[in-house]
This record gives structure tokens, sequence and C-alpha cells, in this order.
């Protein structure tokens, strides 16, 4: 039979227990708290500006706001921002970079590659996702890096961002349209030659544009590797890309 002075302690850890579980339920309704009160703060003070999500930041009372592809930084009553990159010197970790790495990852496997050209170079083995506008000039650098590149599965979403390049929905829907689009994308990229036979056809170009805003795609080429990391802009060269595709396994 346990002891009078057993069943004191006991009692003792019993209540510590609950009132460290009763602080942390009320410091977690307090931050939930304060994160809907920014929220309604951002809507109020700032009704058109695209917010995709808002977290408490490794600062306590500062919280991140994720908008466009950034994070900018905020108390709750959204007046004023910080701009710039939160850094652990410690750890010698840019917080921000590896933040904006996190929240702008995808599920790859939601992706309608229906609505993508697929190529395959080798066995095939990687797999890489682009959003790419065929006259843009930073996509037909990647397209030329992507030749030094093998055993890898290209999925190719034409995704014309026609303010910048007013040709390109048309050069698209060419290439789409012709008898080998996977041919007619390569040699057009690399050579600058359109297919000479292409017949009009039903595109996926508008439900691409769709999904790129739905995805936050503002600028190509952007890539989404085989574990959802989204890369934006154009990796240096085909050691760099190879470098991405060991990283995502």
């Amino acid at each position: 039979m346990p002891s009078l002075t057993l069943l004191k302690l006991k009692r003792k850890k019993m209540k510590t227990k609950l009132a460290t579980l009763m602080l942390s339920l009320a410091i977690f309704g307090s931050a939930h708290a304060d994160i809907k009160t920014l929220e309604q703060n951002l809507k109020t003070n700032y009704p058109d500006l695209p917010v995709k999500g808002v977290f408490q930041s490794p600062v306590q009372g500062i919280y991140e706001v994720y908008t466009s592809g950034r994070i900018v930084y905020t108390n709750q009553d959204a007046k004023y921002f910080f701009v710039g990159n939160l850094v652990d010197i410690k750890q010698q970790k840019n917080m921000t970079d590896e933040r904006i790495a996190e929240l702008g990852k995808i599920d790859v496997k939601s992706l309608p590659l229906n609505q993508a050209i697929k190529y395959v170079k080798g066995k095939g083995e990687r797999t890489i996702y682009i959003f790419s506008d065929p006259d843009c000039p930073y996509c037909q650098h990647l397209e030329q890096n992507m030749v030094g590149v093998d055993n890898v599965t290209v999925y190719v979403f034409l995704y014309p961002l026609t303010s910048l390049h007013p040709n390109a929905e048309k050069v698209s829907t060419q290439i789409w349209c012709s008898k080998n689009p996977a041919e007619a994308w390569t040699n057009y990229m690399l050579n600058r030659k359109l297919p000479t036979t292409s017949k009009n056809c039903s595109t996926p170009i508008q439900k691409n544009i769709a999904l790129g805003n739905k995805l936050n795609i503002d600028g190509t080429p952007t890539l989404f590797l085989q574990d959802g990391q989204r890369i934006s802009g154009v990796p240096s060269d085909a050691k760099q890309i190879e470098a991405l595709l060991k990283s995502a396994k």
C-alpha cells in the first residue's frame, strides 16, 4: 500500500502537469486570438494585399505574413512591416528563406499531367515539373541547361505570360497542336523553329494559367521537384539541376 508521502508526491506532480497544460492552452489560445486579430487588421488596412497565410514567427509578438511568394513581418496591429530576412546567427540559418521554401511546396501528385507536354531523357527515373513560357529567354536558357541532364522525366506546363510576350500564347498553341508537341517544344526552345504543320485544336493553356494563379506562380520558369519543392528562376547550369534533382529524393 503506497505511503501517505508518496500519495502527496503523486498529487503534487499531477497538479503541476495540469497547471502546465492549462498554461500551454492559454498561450495557444492567446496566440490564436492574436493571429485572428492580425488577419482582420490586414483585411481592413490592406484589402488588396493577397495574403496566403499568417503564422507566428520565432520572435514573440511578431508574425509572418505570406503573400505573393514572399514573407513580411508585422505585429497584430498591421501598421508597420519589416521587410527582409530573419536570420539565426548562432545556427547560421536564414529563417525567412527556409520558411518560403516550406510554404512554397506543393503536392505534385495533384498536378494535372494531361495538361503538360512530357518528354523523357534516358531512363526517366527522376521527375521535374516546369511552368514555362516559350518566348521567355530565361525559359530558353533553362532548356539549354536541360540538354546536359539525363535520366529525367520532364513535364512542361505551357504558361505564356502575354503581358510580357504578346505572341507567346499563339506559339504555345502551335506547339501543343503539332504532331509531336515534345519535339516541337524542344526544337523551338533550342533552335527557335516552330512546327510547320500545326492545326487548330483544344489546348490546356487557359487551364494552366488558372492553375499557375492558384499555385502563386508569377514568373517563368517555375520548377517543382518530385518532393514538391519550388524553384523560381533558372538554375545556373546542368550541375545545379542535377544537385536539385538529387536533393528531392
